[in-house]
């Protein structure tokens, strides 16, 4: 067989010819029908490359194109020079192949959002100066403003003035303490919550302080979120959902939504979307921070307890227990230190929590 039928467009018009092409001597080829007839040098012609058994096009050098099913004869009249894109094309049309390509690609996957980016975004979080992520956490503390409808405090200046005096107690020392501070916000639409913000900012809502009677349950929320801090998992956090942005993009060619990344930084950071390595870190850093200054961790199973039963009344959906991984088996774990640090200081006794 030295022809077949194709479909011909002239490149002047959207007008559909129905046309025969046939192979001439000395690589010519000639396509005639529907008041169409002309020839042209196979040279001079382009291909596009098989996929599968889907059409394929041949462009001409003045725009004009023939649609042309998957015909046997054109591998013959267009030999390809490509060897990687026969050895495609071989594997294309076997379903084994194709099989295996889909393990192996749902494989590299699994590795790749398990440990490629955790790796990769630790990694990059170590290289980032310190003045970058504060810009970061300025403009994130800027959405969370504007879009979360968080609003200056409205404790009264003497209750501010001693939340930031300890706040500062509980940073000293710590290698990171210059760059910390705290920020309070009024913020009914989210209840009693506290986040660390990339950049050393411990941002704590009027209705957190609130709902402790004591000033040492929330120490000890504090103290969990200088943990998030001196560990950066703020910030590594951040690296992780903007590489599986971006890779999920170019996977499915849709560029555009990665821009969604800065956005969607604050509500990450407002539902506290850490892996449970980075809660149990922060929540062993609050721990041993506690326990230096003389204080049960007992006082973090409290806290945790009473963010419990508030979010079990039907708080907001963005509750802080929203996402925390496992609450009845981290407060089991303050009780557990509370327990071993009332043995090594018996004489404090009478200010541990009663459970």
């Amino acid at each position: 067989m030295n022809r077949f039928s194709a479909n011909w467009f002239d490149g002047q018009t959207s007008r559909l010819h129905s046309v025969t092409v046939e192979r001439l001597d000395a690589g010519r080829i000639r396509l005639f029908g529907d008041g169409v007839d002309r020839e042209a040098t196979v040279v001079d012609l382009r291909i596009t490359p098989r996929l599968a058994r889907t059409a394929r096009t041949i462009e001409f050098p003045d725009g004009a194109r023939l649609l042309v099913s998957d015909h046997p004869v054109l591998d013959a009249w267009f030999p390809s020079e490509d060897r990687m894109q026969r050895v495609v094309d071989r594997l294309e049309r076997h379903a084994h192949a194709i099989a295996a390509s889909i393990v192996l690609c749902l494989a590299t996957a699994a590795v790749t959002f398990t440990w490629g980016v955790p790796w990769m975004s630790d990694r990059i979080a170590a290289q980032i100066p310190a003045s970058v992520e504060d810009k970061l956490g300025d403009e994130v503390l800027g959405q969370l403003d504007r879009l979360l409808g968080f609003e200056p405090s409205e404790l009264d200046a003497e209750r501010q003035q001693a939340l930031r005096a300890r706040f500062v107690n509980l940073a000293k020392d710590l290698p990171g303490a210059a760059r910390y501070r705290l920020e309070l916000r009024h913020a009914p639409t989210i209840s009693a919550n506290a986040l660390a913000v990339p950049g050393g900012v411990v941002v704590v809502t009027d209705e957190l302080v609130e709902l402790f009677v004591g000033d040492r349950e929330l120490d000890a929320e504090v103290a969990h979120e200088l943990g998030h801090q001196e560990h950066r998992h703020a910030l590594r956090q951040t690296l992780r959902s903007s590489f599986v942005l971006v890779i999920a993009a170019l996977f499915t060619g849709d560029v555009s939504s990665a821009s969604t990344i800065v956005v969607a930084i604050p509500t990450m950071l407002l539902q506290s979307h850490y892996s449970r390595g980075f809660e149990e870190e922060a929540d062993s850093f609050a721990f041993d921070a506690l326990a230096q200054r003389d204080v049960s961790p007992a006082w973090f199973g409290s806290a945790i307890r009473k963010l419990t039963e508030q979010q079990e009344d039907g708080d907001s959906d963005l509750a802080y227990l929203s996402s925390h991984p496992s609450h009845a088996a981290r407060i089991a774990s303050a009780q557990s230190d509370g327990v071993a640090f009332l043995a090594a200081h018996p004489e404090l006794a009478r200010v541990t929590p009663d459970y």
